[in-house]
């Protein structure tokens, strides 16, 4: 949650979220651009200064009826603005370039830990960082945005403070001092009063918008679903709720940014009056010029809206604080900050998760296979091999509750095949999860080869881009592999007609919408067929399509491919596969050969 302002925690973070940027690896860059913010700050400082003397003389010399010394002044202003113009315009431009470059040096970085040893992945089963999405897109340039202001609003304002102080404390010192102490009361009410209530509300919109938008988002990617059960009263008032729950904490932040302004403009326009009160007299005795009298006030003011900055820029603060807490957050999970300050350890998928996460994918509940033998709550290791080995696994779903396996060992040696059985839920597709190092908590080795395996899961991603694309994925280029072979290859798992009809391989479509889900499932084949790993494994991977084709693509899988395991529940699938490994209920797991297999059924 957001904190009232300032505090040290908070100032702390800020820290911490910022000084990432200047000291990465383009750290000279940044420090080179934030030298030139605030080298032209302080020019910009005292153009206003001169402004101020300029418009002393001004007004005296309008007062004196002095043509002479009216002129004069003239042409000083004139050359001021001649060169102040194009200085404002080019310090506005250094800080947008500033903001910029430190957006995307932080986007690459974030982007780059969210998929580095699939971080990504743990975010999500853990359930730590909500909407991780929305914190690298828009948190990211809010608070980059906020804070090169805030930045400049800060060294400005001590600038002018400084400056002007000076001017002002040769007029009328004891106006410094009501100053000093105006300031420092209406910076703690503010702070008091309105600072943590406004930060927590602005945090909480942050999340807010980011659910709702996210509950959009949802309806799109499962239209299909939502259509065939004609779900939409359900969602339409899911998704109302998610906006009226964001309007409400819009409703309460608005009242309270009104509270915020009657104070503010209360405190700015009360004392608008007082330095004409101290000069005024001053004036009429003739101890100052009439210009000291506009001088004064200019100065005044300049000094006012310095001192009191938090006061008049309160809401880029509390935006910054927000912007800030969510960053901070996901920068400690994805161990950020650990590598540049060594203050946090990496909250990694191999710590106990407090989210409960089902096995499979149709809601059916997991099954504690071994209810005398308490979840292990130690890790699992993978070992670099050949084949698959596994030995006394032991296997518990991230949450601790369950035990889906226990000491379970086989070998299945290379060029041979395996089949896993069973119920829904019993943890089928949680082996295949543990096998790829998805899941780690319970006990006992695996070894297999590591790099060498492709895993096709029930629900094929298919990521944007063009045909070509869909069909090399995970890699990135296609110099390995010519059209003849994609061609061929799409004509093995029959889809030979797909180039003509979405217009060739270098076609852009949403292949979720486009492909039924059958199709998807056989363009992941082509995948498989394509990289010929040395070890595949399916977790229903032909769940969508008939007997023919799935009969057509096990056919080839067997031909090209070394060794695989597969997860399914389709008895027609025993004869491509030489080994089976079945759920035998409170018995555990039990290891069949084909042939014994065949004579059990």
């Amino acid at each position: 949650m957001a904190e009232a302002m300032p505090s040290r925690r908070l100032l702390r973070k800020v820290w911490r979220v910022a000084a990432v940027f200047f000291r990465g690896d383009r750290k000279r860059k940044a420090y080179w651009l934030l030298s030139i913010v605030l080298l032209l700050c302080a020019i910009c400082a005292g153009v206003m200064v001169s402004i101020s003397y300029i418009q002393r003389d001004l007004s005296t010399a309008v007062s004196n009826k002095d043509v002479a010394g009216f002129h004069k002044a003239l042409w000083k202003f004139i050359g001021v603005v001649v060169v102040a113009t194009p200085l404002l315009a080019f310090y506005k431009y250094s800080q947008e370039l500033l903001a910029v470059e430190w957006r995307v040096w932080l986007s690459n970085l974030l982007l780059t830990s969210y998929f580095t040893n699939r971080a990504y992945f743990d975010l999500k089963m853990e359930g730590k960082v909500d909407n991780p999405d929305q914190r690298i897109c828009e948190d990211v340039s809010n608070f980059v945005l906020n804070a090169v202001d805030i930045l400049a609003i800060i060294a400005s304002k001590c600038l002018n403070v400084c400056a002007f102080t000076g001017v002002l404390w040769f007029i009328a010192p004891e106006l410094v001092y009501f100053l000093l102490a105006y300031s420092i009361v209406g910076t703690y009410v503010t702070v008091r009063f309105f600072g943590a209530k406004i930060m927590h509300l602005k945090y909480q919109n942050l999340q807010k918008e980011a659910d709702f938008r996210y509950s959009m988002v949802r309806v799109r990617e499962n239209a299909e679903s939502i259509a065939f059960y004609r779900g939409e009263g359900h969602e339409v008032a899911s998704v109302k709720a998610f906006l009226a729950s964001l309007v409400g904490n819009m409703r309460e932040l608005i009242a309270w940014d009104r509270h915020l302004s009657l104070f503010s403009n209360a405190y700015e326009f009360s004392i608008f009056i007082v330095p004409y009160l101290i000069i005024a007299p001053k004036f009429f005795s003739g101890q100052v010029e009439f210009g000291v009298i506009s001088q004064t006030a200019m100065a005044f003011h300049k000094i006012l809206t310095s001192m009191s900055f938090i006061i008049l820029k309160f809401d880029r603060f509390s935006g910054l604080a927000a912007q800030t807490e969510r960053l901070d957050t996901l920068f400690i999970a994805l161990g950020i900050h650990d590598q540049l300050f060594g203050s946090y350890r990496r909250q990694s998928s191999k710590r106990a998760i407090e989210l409960h996460v089902e096995d499979d994918t149709d809601g059916h509940p997991l099954l504690n296979l071994a209810d005398s033998q308490a979840p292990i709550s130690g890790s699992i290791t993978r070992e670099e091999g050949e084949g698959l080995v596994v030995r006394g696994l032991s296997v518990t779903t991230p949450n601790l509750r369950t035990q889906l396996i226990h000491n379970l060992s086989f070998e299945l040696l290379p060029g041979e095949s395996l089949l896993v059985l069973g119920p829904s839920g019993c943890g089928k597709s949680s082996f295949l999860r543990v096998i790829a190092g998805l899941w780690s908590k319970g006990a006992g080795i695996i070894q297999v080869p590591l790099q060498k395996t492709i895993f096709l899961p029930q629900k094929p991603y298919m990521p944007l881009g063009t045909l070509r694309q869909q069909l090399l994925f995970p890699a990135l280029s296609s110099e390995y592999f010519s059209d003849a072979e994609l061609f061929k290859v799409l004509e093995e798992v029959s889809l030979e007609d797909l180039i003509q009809r979405v217009g060739g391989l270098d076609s852009v479509c949403d292949w979720s919408d486009v492909l039924s889900s059958g199709e998807q499932q056989r363009v992941a084949f082509a995948r498989l067929l394509l990289h010929e790993p040395q070890m595949a494994f399916l977790d229903e991977a032909t769940s969508a399509l008939d007997m023919t084709n799935e009969s057509k693509l096990y056919a080839l899988l067997q031909r090209k491919i070394k060794s695989y395991v597969s997860v399914g529940h389709r008895i027609s699938l025993i004869k491509y596969h030489s080994r089976v490994l079945e759920f035998k209920g409170s018995s555990g797991w039990k290891l069949y050969t084909q042939k014994e297999f065949q004579v059990h059924i």
